[in-house]
């Protein structure tokens, strides 16, 4: 069994089909995981699966992996250290969410404007459900009655029942919503719309979700990717992928107070959970951004995988 335990993090590398394993302790990658190694046997061909995003239920030992370029889910076993099953869902999969009570994990997939569900016990493939132009990003609410999805291209949230599996609703949001991340509470959804135009700032679009509307809107940065915060929830951490830094906003404030440098083209951002490092991924230089939550400064920047995408704390 892969030494995953205690305070590590895992990195989805899209470019070269790998997982990092860093530890947190020692900052430094202390493993990497060749996925399309493992499928070797159950392809005739080394394939290119482009690990996007990862999901984790380490009470069972498995890991769930969306992989973009070739339209499938994987479940990676971490006793017998390999791929034990893969379910094919709809065009460019990128985001997951675990119902672990149900065994129901959702996938949005990116070009086929629909979210996947799948039974993982078996790895079947229950139903899809159309939503809007290209979901990129899902949340599940705390009691995982309900899904919220960003639909980027149609400047939208959907909600999807998850008794029924049908939509129970749409809010629209400003432009281009990307990445989102549930409040602390779980009364709040916080979108990160990102901007490529000149003309106007990203920003974060803050929802009421008892109300199902927009209660308020921050300007931060050129091109925000996505949000985190720290265990009081009294600054927000968006990451900007085309100025390189990650801007910490002044939730009571709603202004930008902070701005930390990163690696280059800065995507994902997470704190870890001993509340300790800022975590960002950087796809243009191959590296994790650590940073100090406490002093604010970097700490290091560490070698990963080819584009590194989304991180997940154990």
């Amino acid at each position: 069994m892969r030494n995953i335990n205690g305070n590590k993090a895992l990195i989805s590398n899209i470019g070269d089909d790998t997982l990092s394993i860093i530890d947190l302790n020692s900052l430094c990658e202390i493993e990497r995981i060749d996925l399309a190694k493992d499928c070797l046997k159950r392809w005739d061909k080394k394939p290119s699966m482009g690990p996007h995003h990862i999901v984790g239920d380490f009470n069972k030992g498995y890991l769930y992996i969306s992989n973009s370029l070739n339209c499938s889910v994987c479940k990676y076993d971490l006793i017998t250290n390999k791929i034990v099953d893969s379910v094919f869902v709809g065009s460019c999969p990128c985001h997951l969410q675990l119902n672990k009570k149900t065994n129901l994990l959702y996938v949005s997939n990116e070009d086929s404007n629909s979210i996947s569900v799948i039974n993982v016990k078996d790895m079947n493939l229950q139903t899809q459900i159309p939503v809007g132009e290209m979901p990129h990003d899902i949340r599940l609410s705390k009691d995982g009655k309900k899904l919220y999805i960003s639909n980027f291209r149609a400047n939208s949230i959907s909600i999807i029942d998850t008794t029924t599996n049908y939509k129970d609703g749409c809010i629209y949001t400003n432009f281009n919503p990307y990445h989102m991340k549930l409040s602390k509470d779980g009364k709040m959804l916080y979108i990160v719309n990102t901007n490529y135009s000149n003309s106007r700032k990203g920003s974060i679009t803050i929802i009421d979700r008892e109300e199902l509307k927009v209660v308020d809107r921050i300007e931060v940065g050129k091109t925000p990717t996505d949000i985190a915060y720290g265990n009081n929830e009294e600054y927000l951490f968006v990451s900007d992928i085309e100025l390189n830094m990650v801007h910490v906003v002044d939730f009571k404030t709603k202004k930008v107070v902070e701005k930390l440098n990163t690696g280059k083209m800065p995507l994902c951002v997470q704190v870890d959970n001993l509340n300790k490092y800022l975590l960002t991924t950087n796809i243009q230089d191959n590296t994790l951004t650590i940073i100090n939550l406490d002093k604010l400064n970097l700490v290091k920047n560490i070698k990963v995988g080819s584009e590194p995408t989304s991180i997940l704390c154990v």
